[in-house]
């Protein structure tokens, strides 16, 4: 597949323009994004995947996509943002950045892909791939519709929650683990999870929260944020994880691992009172 890809300050010229809003979709575009960006949406086009298979960046991601990136977003600024997929195919999505590694398959709907993430300031490179056959595609970018995906069981969702935080609870799914040793942050934490989180947790507020694993496997669970970090095997009997503790503002990072083989996981952010 043919990728042009835009200056804009991201990456090497071609003849493209940047997007100036959602009725000025371009194939293959680029964008630079911040807190409160104009117009918004802003969506591109393309023709979905490649040769590549898109685990090379996690056993997490799936289907196949181009060698380069379609897209390239710069966030100037912290930025929630949805990044949904319409397409004639079954569509996956792919994200890589300073924010780590985000991908799905189908959380858009009807085969589609859809991510909410928190980004933080960098430059990010976008695949739009699939599962079996190329098809046409619309990429939507758009901020404020909740990392947390209102607690829809988006996969590796991304979450941001204060004290009183609604829907409560907040759910993401995923697969279990990866290639790391989860004892890299401590002793006390066992089992083989993913090199980059499968969530990210940010706090707004001080907040008491549990979060449990329900998984198809022997899970375990590691959280690293400020000043500590949680790790727990069995805590949510049957073989899952769980932790209970209170979260001061700040970046948490989440991951969801295995000991023995990878499974399927739900993972549940609830407050505690």
């Amino acid at each position: 597949m043919r990728h042009l890809h835009t200056a804009c300050g991201l990456l090497a010229a071609a003849t493209l323009v940047c997007a100036s809003g959602p009725a000025a979709a371009q194939a293959y575009n680029s964008f630079t994004l911040g807190a409160g960006f104009t117009p918004d949406p802003q969506t591109g086009t393309g023709e979905t995947g490649g040769q590549t298979l898109a685990s090379r960046f996690g056993p997490q991601c799936s289907g196949f996509i181009d060698a380069t990136p379609d897209h390239t977003i710069r966030v100037t600024s912290p930025l929630d943002l949805r990044m949904a997929v319409q397409s004639t195919t079954d569509s996956t999505l792919v994200v890589v950045g300073p924010a780590g590694v985000f991908c799905d398959d189908d959380s858009g709907g009807q085969l589609d892909a859809q991510l909410d993430a928190r980004l933080t300031p960098g430059d990010y490179a976008v695949y739009v791939g699939h599962v079996e056959q190329s098809g046409r595609y619309t990429l939507t970018l758009t901020e404020g519709s909740g990392v947390a995906s209102a607690g829809g069981n988006a996969q590796y969702a991304n979450f941001r929650l204060g004290a009183g935080f609604t829907p409560d609870p907040q759910t993401g799914t995923g697969e279990t683990g990866g290639a790391v040793d989860a004892r890299r942050y401590g002793a006390h934490c066992s089992g083989m999870i993913d090199s980059t989180p499968d969530h990210r947790l940010t706090i707004t507020s001080t907040v008491a929260l549990r979060l449990s694993v329900r998984s198809t496997t022997d899970s375990s669970l590691v959280v690293v944020g400020p000043g500590k970090v949680l790790c727990d095997d069995d805590g949510a009997g049957a073989l899952d994880a769980a932790v209970v503790d209170t979260f001061r503002p700040g970046e948490y990072e989440i991951y969801v691992g295995h000991l023995g083989q990878a499974g399927s996981y739900r993972l549940e952010i609830t407050e505690t009172r």
